[in-house]
């Protein structure tokens, strides 16, 4: 496609600026790579099966590991939706915000959902949770103005989880604070792993899928934000495919759902079935950063479940990295090293793997198409008809 300027297009075509979402359900696509190639697949999918979208969702923390802005990240999308002719409108999510700084880039980019992260604050105390949430929402209506976007508190990243009495209280005092909150992301039982399924315990080395607590514990938090008027997300949606006909079935179409890196693992398969021993050269470093790379995240991810790579053929590296039917312990090693892959350079000062990867993407263009498509259907088919 030709160079675009996203400046010139949010000028002339307003169906290219991030926009407030007011129906749902809300998907949360974000896409992590500096390329637009995925973000326009996106778009088109948003497009063809009349979606409500965060085209534009990143985390400070991934904003942090990947080297982009926000900006950038509002950029691709609107270049992506005006490749894909998306005539709904989109949202962007500054997501994981977690102090006045990260919420100033993120609205002085555009974004039009703000997610303020305070699991930091949540280890303290809940008035510690509200002084805080004050003060990052007094910031954001300073810079948008009332209206001009949607508010997330996110409580997901603790270790137990969300008890029902600490998010009445917490609303209460919310109010009383003039504090909106359009949505609240609980931690859930069982556990929401990068890169895998759902599943609610680890026994004799094998992750069990029982979802009876989280069903359960989805009812009774689905009928307290009716209560007290709150729109459910849910974090780390990605993969999760053994719990989208629960959320379908409890919440209807009232929820937020949130995917986002396992596209990029889309893209690795690209790269194992053409380039196997390029692919092989990104696993190696993912591995040797592996330890690093995982401290941000909740994982239980045994390296030592990984079989030998290297007398593996292209196509069946690329089955290792199918969602729900490959290697869960490879798709995670893989999966939180995005950042270092992506923005890692050589002693000359080039990419490392970035230029190559999106080289192999470009020459198989209609392959990659489809293969992120067909991921992102997996993942709305519960609740879109026909998908």
């Amino acid at each position: 496609m030709e160079k675009v300027n996203p400046v010139d297009l949010r000028a002339k075509y307003p169906h290219t600026s991030p926009a407030v979402l007011t129906e749902t359900p809300v998907f949360g696509l974000g896409y992590r790579s500096p390329w637009i190639l995925g973000n326009e697949v996106q778009a088109r999918v948003a497009a063809k099966f009349n979606l409500n979208i965060m085209l534009a969702q990143q985390s400070a923390r991934e904003i942090e590991r990947t080297g982009r802005s926000f900006q950038e990240v509002i950029d691709s999308a609107t270049v992506s939706a005006f490749a894909a002719d998306l005539r709904r409108p989109w949202g962007a999510d500054g997501d994981h915000l977690r102090n006045v700084a990260e919420v100033t880039a993120a609205a002085n980019a555009g974004c039009t959902h703000f997610t303020y992260d305070v699991s930091h604050e949540l280890s303290i105390s809940l008035d510690a949770v509200v002084a805080r949430l004050r003060e990052l929402f007094q910031v954001t209506v300073e810079l948008k103005g009332a209206a001009g976007f949607t508010t997330e508190i996110s409580m997901d990243e603790t270790e137990h989880t969300t008890r029902l009495d600490d998010v009445r209280k917490l609303m209460g005092d919310l109010g009383k604070a003039d504090v909106r909150v359009d949505e609240i992301a609980p931690r859930f039982p069982g556990y929401f792993e990068k890169a895998i399924d759902y599943y609610s315990c680890i026994k004799d080395r094998r992750r069990v899928c029982d979802t009876a607590d989280f069903e359960a514990y989805l009812q009774q938090i689905a009928e307290l934000s009716r209560e007290l008027g709150f729109r459910i997300c849910v974090h780390s949606g990605s993969d999760k495919f053994s719990i989208y006909p629960i959320i379908a079935k409890v919440l209807g179409s009232d929820f937020h759902l949130k995917t986002a890196g396992t596209y990029y693992l889309e893209e690795l398969k690209i790269a194992a079935r053409h380039d196997p021993d390029f692919f092989r050269q990104i696993y190696d470093y993912s591995m040797e950063h592996f330890q690093q790379a995982r401290a941000t995240y909740e994982l239980s991810t045994m390296t030592e479940d990984i079989p030998d790579l290297r007398p593996l053929s292209g196509a069946e590296l690329g089955r290792l990295l199918q969602s729900g039917e490959g290697n869960d312990e490879l798709r995670q090693v893989l999966h939180v090293g995005y950042g270092s892959v992506l923005t890692e350079r050589d002693a000359d000062g080039r990419p490392r793997f970035a230029d190559r990867l999106e080289q192999i993407l470009h020459d198989n263009a209609g392959e990659y198409a489809t293969e992120m498509e067909n991921h992102l259907r997996r993942h709305i088919r519960a609740f879109v008809a026909g998908a």
